[in-house]
């Protein structure tokens, strides 16, 4: 009792205690006993945020001092406390304490906001997941439905009318929860109080920073883990493991400062190296113990300073192949309302069908080109790690949807040369010409830093000896088109060409001659100017920039 009955006194948890007891020991240390210096070590580290304690590492539990009885120590069964609200002791079950004779690989699993969009839907979704356990499955989750772009609604209410409205919010959880047959789970009720007291600041302010907006976007997914687990834990069998929500930042899911876009997939924020390891230490243990169902928020995470970050319109994607990279899981299953990837879209041509089988540079490829059934930065983490990824129906659970594989096998056969075909409309299209350009260096520099200057990002680039031809998505990001135009003109002639339209076949390269011929061809039949061609960049794709009000026309053919 280093410090006295007083000190015991004044804390509210024996693991304060005991924390106070480890810095005893460096308190001593410091006084010149070096072996007391070299046993003490910090145990637990505390976060500004509504949780009272993050995480727990006990490097030896036998070194509790007496007062802790048995009964009182500080069980983590994965190393790591995550503390739920409504249940923050929750006892575990008798299948939790079942160990395997060696480490088992993990399962993710990602639902998208239309899976969960309902109190049908969710309670579909967590009787997949229930089918699921053998396999140990770690759930991310999106928000519900709408309820991002309600949310996003009502701030924007809050700013230009000082009103305050989260009725809609909260009557589409409370109908979720209502559908299940529970009781409003009480860390619901918190957060949709908390939620409306910030909108009551912005109301007051009548102005919101993108911090701000981020945090409020925040909510959809911490409501939806907590509904999701309610509707698991509430049908759950006696013998079987309950469900956790847990926010992504308590596993470690860490982004640089910044910010998410308001309605697309850019974010300016990129996820931390230490994510990865930190994500291993906290769910890696359950490789060897599946002691619960983790319920994760996907989209969301904080940077260093705690500041909650937004990883991008669906970015739950990402959420769930960063855990699959770092856990190096048996397979990243995202869930939604389509049965895999098609081979067009089926809102343009109602004849697309489900492709099977697809690459990873062939999925990166149709999610950069137009594709939205995968968010475009979530292929990278899974191609990296080498972990599998397939695109299911949560709808039709039974049917395969599409697998994302390294590489084809011999098995994987095509019926058609073109895997499938993506799109995007609304691109800008800047052509640069330049006398300087021919037979100089550092010209190309050059309009690289104002592309630099500006942060736009390119998608399609062909060049001449004195023309350059690029493409900017600006439904992906906002770019100054007219002050980068200004610029550029002080070295070069500008043309820019609005409402342009990008197609892209995905095909190999062996077979892209004879698909080039017959699209030409096709082109030409239609009467079709194409604006620009981009071949050989990459093994998998061809893209034409054409005109866009001749898209519909060129997909159908």
């Amino acid at each position: 009792k280093p410090f006295g009955t007083s000190i015991f006194s004044a804390v509210d948890h024996p693991c304060q205690f005991w924390l106070l007891w480890r810095r005893s020991e460096m308190f001593g240390a410091a006084k010149g006993d070096a072996a007391y210096a070299r046993q003490a070590s910090p145990v637990m580290t505390y976060s500004n945020s509504s949780d009272n304690m993050d995480t727990l590492n006990l490097e030896d539990i036998s070194e509790l001092p007496p007062m802790f009885g048995r009964e009182h120590r500080p069980v983590a069964q994965t190393s790591v406390w995550l503390s739920t609200p409504e249940t923050p002791e929750t006892p575990r079950s008798r299948s939790e304490s079942k160990e395997t004779a060696g480490p088992q690989p993990l399962l993710i699993m990602k639902f998208g906001g239309t899976s969960v969009g309902g109190g049908e839907q969710v309670l579909r979704c967590a009787g997949i997941v229930r089918k699921a356990l053998p396999g140990r499955p770690v759930v991310v989750v999106s928000a519900m439905g709408k309820t991002t772009n309600a949310l996003l609604s009502a701030a924007k209410s809050a700013v230009e009318t000082g009103e305050v409205d989260i009725s809609a919010i909260r009557k589409m959880h409370e109908s979720v929860i209502q559908h299940i047959g529970i009781d409003m789970p009480t860390s619901m009720n918190e957060l949709l109080n908390e939620l409306e007291r910030i909108l009551n600041g912005v109301a007051l302010l009548k102005e919101i920073s993108t911090q701000t907006r981020d945090r409020i976007v925040s909510f959809g997914e911490r409501l939806s883990v907590r509904a999701f687990s309610a509707a698991f834990n509430h049908s759950k069998g006696e013998e079987e493991v309950e469900a956790r929500p847990v926010d992504a930042w308590q596993i470690g899911m860490r982004t640089t400062s910044g910010s998410g876009s308001a309605d697309s997939a850019f974010s300016s924020v990129e996820i931390l190296g230490d994510t990865f390891s930190a994500i291993q230490h906290h769910l890696g243990p359950l490789k060897l113990n599946y002691a619960y169902v983790p319920i994760v928020t996907g989209y969301i995470a904080k940077d260093n300073k705690g500041v909650i970050t937004t990883l991008g319109r669906d970015g739950s994607d990402l959420t769930a192949t960063v855990i699959g990279a770092a856990l190096k899981a048996a397979e990243v299953q995202i869930w939604k309302d389509v049965s895999g990837v098609q081979t067009t879209d089926p809102r343009v041509i109602p004849s697309a069908k489900p492709v099977r089988v697809l690459t990873f540079e062939e999925a990166a490829e149709l999610s950069t080109f137009g594709s939205k059934v995968v968010h475009p930065a979530a292929v990278l983490p899974a191609w990296q790690a080498g972990v599998p990824m397939s695109v299911r129906n949560s709808m039709v659970p039974e049917d395969p949807g599409t697998r994302i594989v390294p590489k084809l096998s011999d098995s994987d056969t095509r019926e058609r040369r073109v895997a499938a075909i993506s799109s995007k409309n609304n691109i800008t299209m800047i052509v640069i010409k330049s006398s300087r350009m021919l037979g100089q260096h550092g010209f190309l520099a050059h309009v690289f830093s104002v592309f630099n200057k500006f942060a736009a990002s390119v998608d399609v680039i062909a060049t001449s000896e004195v023309t350059v031809s690029l493409t900017l998505d600006e439904g992906y990001k906002h770019v100054d088109v007219p002050a980068l135009e200004r610029e550029l003109q002080e070295v070069a002639k500008v043309s820019v060409l609005h409402n342009v339209a990008m197609l892209t076949l995905i095909v190999p390269k062996s077979d892209s001659v004879s698909v080039l011929r017959e699209a030409f061809a096709a082109f030409e039949e239609m009467k079709i100017n194409v604006e620009m061609v981009s071949h050989g960049a990459s093994n998998v794709n061809v893209t034409f920039v054409l005109p866009g009000d001749q898209l519909l026309k060129a997909s159908r053919k």
